[in-house]
């Protein structure tokens, strides 16, 4: 299984933003693992719409979304599954600014099965990025 983390920047003010990485696999052989790569960050009013996502990502990987705010310094382990939901999600709406479209592409990646996210996150993470989050977010919205 593939690890995510989910990490808390402060950006002042009392707010934050929220970056998620994907953990890369200890190689035979070395003794530390390569830099976990950032997939997205998340901020302002998206990260607000999508808020209720994140808890819900948070509850169904045991963290108590309370503990969730700009003083945290330790990042959240999510499963691959998670991992991967949060992936499309803060990519998709990382440019967006619409409210309805923020809220529309967010519902429909939690209604993902699990599949499904595998295969937008496939064409995302390792195919023509932009292509497939312009085809995510017609679809989606």
């Amino acid at each position: 299984m593939q690890e995510f983390q989910l990490r808390v920047v402060p950006t002042g003010n009392n707010n934050f933003a929220l970056e998620l990485y994907q953990c890369a696999y200890k190689k035979a052989g070395s003794k530390k693992r390569p830099a976990a790569r950032r997939m997205g960050r998340l901020k302002g009013n998206g990260l607000v719409l999508a808020k209720q996502a994140v808890y819900t990502v948070l509850k169904q990987n045991h963290y108590d979304p309370n503990t969730l705010s700009e003083k945290r310094r330790t990042a959240y382990v999510l499963s691959e599954e998670s991992g991967v939901s949060l992936a499309i999600l803060f990519q998709a709406l990382q440019p967006l600014s619409k409210t309805e479209r923020i809220v529309k592409i967010t519902d429909g990646v939690l209604a993902m099965s699990n599949e499904e996210a595998h295969y937008w996150f496939g064409k995302i993470a390792n195919g023509n990025r932009s292509n497939a989050l312009k085809a995510l977010r017609i679809l989606l919205s």
